[in-house]
């Protein structure tokens, strides 16, 4: 994929935010350049089985896919020298640490701006750089909390955990960072100027949660979460199916519910719902209507009720449960599971790119780098002479493979 051919990356971030930020930028083709640190290691390399992917994590692999990595000691001077220099050549600096350290470290944005004006530096962070929870020592959990979407649920003994099936706070944030970033380069090579980009997690999630916000925002303040046993639209809702599976229908519009009626041979129910006041029905209530659909969706299997639903034109879907998505028809035809290769360990099963562009496919995935992999290789791209790095190595500034193994013994 071309979308982002010729942007470089630096990649100084640890963890998740800013690695899985840069991930989705070389997804779109930038060449992302990693730096890892010597002695501040990115523990999510370690993984939980030292026999499995090289020792490591399948989601650090996931996450840093096809970038290059370069092993650099930051607290030495000669170290942030080498990363100034590349950075020089780079288009892009995503960090997420907590406000100000990366600035004590002195890879701060201002530090980038003097060697290269026209940088455009990212901080995705949990909280911001400002604002009274800035310097909160947090993790994901954190952004889901303070923006309500993990709720406290009740164990039987009276005791309260976090209930968080699926963290979506901090992918929010990823993704505003990465469009973020887009739009920034557009202004850098129609404008030639940087910017600095304060992502916030939080920030992402209340942007992503605009349409249920609406009505609290707008003087609605209901008490807590809606209880569904009085909110229920039936004619939007899930129904078991003959095979023990769920169909979703959504079929509230009224011209999708007369034709549904029609199509089932019910034509006694198309008139049941109140569309005087609205396109939408969203009456709820009718509970001899509901029991109708309850028998009249036991009938047949999920699959049939999709083809149905297919056919003619019906609003809804199939509940499809996480678990099964790599085998269901819809993502295989989507190509949305790839194994990506782990370097001299086999392969892994990981989910594709979710941009596609017509006549240009992606070609990924790509392996992770090890550790200081690519760090003469990088360093002699962008006008390191021999000499130098011999020195650079003699400093303990840079590191290779190579150097990393005869430390280890």
């Amino acid at each position: 994929m071309d979308l982002l051919q010729g942007v470089k990356v630096l990649d100084i971030a640890r963890l998740i935010p800013g690695p899985m930020t840069t991930m989705l930028l070389r997804d779109m083709g930038a060449e992302v350049i990693k730096v890892e640190d010597r002695v501040n290691d990115d523990y999510l390399r370690v993984g939980r089985d030292p026999d499995k992917y090289n020792g490591q994590m399948p989601l650090f692999l996931w996450m840093n896919r096809g970038k290059r990595d370069i092993c650099v000691d930051i607290k030495s001077q000669a170290g942030r020298e080498v990363v100034y220099e590349i950075a020089k050549g780079c288009d892009v600096v995503v960090e997420n640490a907590r406000p100000g350290a990366s600035d004590k470290l002195g890879m701060g944005y201002e530090d980038f701006r003097k060697v290269n004006p026209k940088i455009i530096y990212a901080s995705v962070t949990a909280f911001g750089q400002d604002g009274p929870f800035a310097m909160l020592g947090t993790h994901g959990g954190a952004y889901d909390a303070t923006t309500g979407i993990a709720v406290p649920y009740q164990l039987k003994d009276g005791s309260y955990v976090q209930y968080r099936p699926y963290p979506h706070a901090l992918t929010f944030g990823v993704w505003m960072a990465a469009m973020g970033i887009c739009g920034a380069i557009v202004k850098q090579k129609t404008r030639g100027e940087g910017s600095y980009l304060d992502i916030s997690n939080a920030d992402a999630t209340v942007n992503a949660l605009g349409q249920e916000l609406l009505g609290i925002l707008n003087g609605e303040h209901p008490e807590g979460w809606p209880d569904p046993e009085e909110n229920v639209s039936v004619k939007y809702c899930y129904y078991k199916t003959k095979d023990g599976k769920f169909m979703l229908i959504q079929a509230i519009e009224q011209h999708f519910w007369v034709h549904f009626c029609e199509v089932i041979g019910r034509h006694d129910l198309a008139t049941r719902g109140d569309w005087s006041r609205s396109k939408m029905d969203n009456s709820t209530g009718d509970t001899e209507l509901r029991e109708e659909l309850i028998k009249i969706f036991a009938q047949k299997t999920q699959a049939e009720w999709t083809d149905i639903f297919l056919k003619h034109n019906i609003a809804g879907a199939p509940y499809q449960e996480v678990n099964t998505l790599p085998e269901t028809e819809l993502f295989k035809a989507r190509k949305m599971f790839v194994d990506q290769p782990v370097q001299n360990d086999g392969t892994f099963r990981t989910a594709a790119s979710g941009i596609k562009v017509k006549d240009n496919a992606w070609d990924g995935p790509w392996a992770a780098p090890e550790k200081g992999q690519h760090t003469d290789e990088v360093l002699r791209e962008f006008g390191f002479a021999d000499d130098r790095i011999k020195s650079l190595h003699e400093q303990k500034a840079v590191f290779s493979q190579n150097d990393l193994a005869a430390l280890a013994k």
